[in-house]
């Protein structure tokens, strides 16, 4: 019997590794035929207001999700713009019935989850809590309170981020593309400035909840553990006294394609990278038959790391750490676009090969193998959206938002599997075609000249206006580096005082989202040969570095170490000088004099000091602004620090105010007190 069995075995693995040899791996396999996806069943009902509800009964965790969705058409804010987004967030602020910790606790206590927005309002938690739940969320549409004080923290919070947004690439590249799409004067254009904020009243925000905020146009989730008979009684009974009312539309026109090619730019002249993106308007409302083929042809171009875009520019190139590309849907307008951010010094090289693979969608007909990958990709991510009870719902709101036919969702897959080559070359003329608008955020003074190859290059400001073309760098008459910095300490007191400085404190206050308000620091330089460095914060210290006689020891929240190598070297040469400015007058060879030149809108005169690259207010020899390259996650950053504020503290100049932001971190250090001796 073994001997049969192992002889049986033997003809198996024989057949096995037959069938393996003739496997033609050079290929992609021949896709099946798409099959019909299973997408969850739901019930929709209309309450007597005009809500319409859309139910995904999922019984299999005893939870429960309630999704308020307004449909409105777009708002042109104006000198008022960011009101919506305040409006928004002040609605779940607090009601007549609840302020705003009772509802934070209450919330809290049911481990659950609330948030409301300028179009929304999100409610879930345990089904236990149900009607608890449902009571809040009809609390806050009948009842919000409006309370001044968190209006006026929500508008505080909002300017704080605009100024950290103020310096950071893909923000002022936002601000550009809509700027150069769309205009300033457009819903989908219009830029938030800490002027319109400012101008923002409470009034504002109560005016527009009272006009949109309507039954008549909104539309609610309901997904979790709840039976359709339920919801739709409960919801009658809280929402009853929720009125319909006639609610405002906006129209506007479609925008066109720019008639001929445009290169904008917005000059950063401390960027070590530009921020690149290509593009135009395109029309592709819900429910478009060409949404299926641009998707495939999107994913092909620059859907991911395998799009060509990824491996042309970074594999191949190794311009950037990755280049994408994406489109929208929309009613009014959408955009196609393709992004990537790349050294200053082959920004137009990057560009080039940009419109080479778009061009290439346009000419050649996709491979085989590319549309199949495509295909399977995007098949799979469809696959896995359905995992979710959610999917159903948005799919049923979809469905009656945009006027779908009912089966839209489930003949997805053969609406993809349909797609052929031919198929992806007529959408990537359609919409990749040309002519193109290229906006570049980055140092205009390195990359200008060069982009002038692709057309006249037009300047904007950071908040999307036209503007001048900038001053680039010339070198004044009669000025040095030696008369920069020697200007600079007679600003600020002359720099044999701070030679003679042995101790030197500061008391600051620090404004940055999630971190405490009190830093401190102190340097001590009393005997030859020994210094001391401690930083705190809340009290506490961080870390502390002393220095004698040539050896250095560091303590603090990194633990205690005794400092080798280059830390030691660091360190050694951090303890000649209380302030490390004082080494540009030991070292001058280690900083060169670039020029003068205009840095928002400032005069300064520009000094290089290895990675680092400093800015002297040309009226009063301060420091304006250092900036450095430092290395990040995803490549280099850039980390710029603006010197607001000086005063006179006992004789000499301190500075008084900081703002430093490192990509899209930022944070603003206030000095309040000062001590020397």
């Amino acid at each position: 019997m073994r001997k049969y069995i192992y002889t049986l075995f033997i003809a198996l693995v024989t057949i096995s590794l037959s069938a393996q040899v003739t496997i033609d791996r050079s290929t992609a396999p021949v896709p099946g035929p798409a099959r019909t996806p299973e997408i969850g069943s739901y019930e929709s009902f209309e309450l007597k207001n005009g809500l319409k509800v859309f139910v995904v009964e999922d019984h299999k965790l005893p939870r429960i999700t309630m999704s308020l969705i307004l449909d409105r058409d777009p708002i042109v804010e104006g000198a008022k713009a960011g009101y919506v987004s305040i409006a928004g967030d002040l609605i779940g602020a607090g009601t007549a019935n609840r302020t705003k910790a009772a509802l934070d606790e209450e919330v809290d206590f049911m481990g659950a989850n609330f948030g409301t927005g300028s179009n929304s309002i999100r409610v879930g938690g345990l089904s236990k809590y149900t009607d608890q739940l449902i009571d809040i969320l009809s609390d806050v549409l009948l009842n919000p309170s409006f309370p001044e004080e968190e209006f006026d923290k929500l508008k505080s919070q909002m300017i704080s981020g605009l100024k950290a947004n103020a310096d950071d690439p893909d923000a002022i590249s936002g601000n550009l593309r809509g700027a150069a799409l769309y205009g300033l004067e457009h819903p989908y254009g219009e830029v938030m400035t800490e002027a319109t904020v400012e101008a923002i009243s409470i009034d504002d925000c109560k005016a527009y909840f009272d006009t949109y905020f309507r039954p008549n146009i909104a539309y609610m989730v309901v997904i979790g553990d709840i039976t359709v008979k339920d919801a739709k009684k409960k919801l009658n009974k809280a929402l009853k006294k929720w009125k319909a009312a006639e609610v405002p539309a906006h129209d506007y026109a479609k925008t066109p394609r720019a008639a001929s090619p445009r290169i904008v730019m917005v000059d950063k002249p401390s960027a070590v990278q530009s921020v690149v993106w290509l593009g135009n308007v395109i029309d592709l409302p819900q429910g478009h038959p060409d949404i299926e083929p641009l998707r495939v042809a999107n994913q092909i171009l620059g859907g991911g790391m395998s799009g060509r875009l990824f491996t042309n520019l970074r594999e191949d190139k190794a311009f950037t750490y990755g280049a994408y590309s994406n489109f929208g849907v929309d009613e009014l307008n959408a955009t196609f676009g393709a992004s990537a951010k790349v050294r200053n010094e082959v920004t137009d090289s990057a560009i080039t090969e940009f419109l080479y693979e778009i061009e290439r969608m346009k000419n050649a007909l996709v491979s085989k193998e590319d549309l199949i990958a495509a295909k399977a990709s995007l098949s799979g991510s469809f696959g896995r959206s359905l995992e979710s009870p959610a999917s159903a719902a948005n799919f049923a709101l979809n469905i009656a938002r945009y006027n779908l036919p009912s089966d839209y969702y489930n003949n997805y897959l053969s609406r993809l599997e349909a797609v052929t080559a031919g198929d992806v070359m007529r959408v990537a003329n359609a919409y990749m075609n040309g002519p193109l608008i290229i906006t570049v955020v980055g140092k205009a003074e390195d990359v200008a000249g060069k982009l002038s190859a692709f057309g006249e290059v037009e300047y904007f400001d950071a908040q999307g206006n036209a503007t001048e073309a900038p001053t680039f760098l010339f070198m004044p008459e009669g000025i040095t580096k030696e008369s920069v910095l020697n200007n600079y300490f007679e600003a600020i007191g002359g720099a044999e005082a701070f030679q003679n400085i042995t101790s030197f404190e500061q008391e600051m206050s620090l404004e940055a989202p999630g971190m405490p308000g009190t830093v401190g620091m102190k340097t001590v330089k009393n005997i030859p040969d020994y210094y001391l460095s401690e930083q705190s914060m809340q009290g506490m210290t961080l870390m502390k570095v002393e220095y004698k006689d040539g050896a250095a020891t560091r303590s603090g929240m990194r633990g205690n170490a005794d400092l080798e190598g280059e830390e030691l070297a660091s360190t050694a040469k951090e303890a000649k000088y209380v302030i490390s400015q004082l080494e540009w007058l030991e070292n001058p060879e280690a900083i060169t004099f670039d020029g003068q030149t205009l840095v928002n809108g400032k005069d300064v005169y520009q000094i290089t000091e290895g990675e680092q690259t400093h800015y002297f207010d040309v009226a009063t020899g301060l420091l304006y602004m250092s900036v450095e390259t430092a290395e990040g996650p995803e490549g280099d950053i850039t980390v710029t620090t603006v010197f607001k504020e000086w005063r006179e503290v006992g004789g000499l100049t301190f500075v008084k105010t900081i703002e430093q932001s490192a990509g899209p971190q930022s944070f603003t250090v206030t000095v309040n007190t000062v001590t020397w001796k």
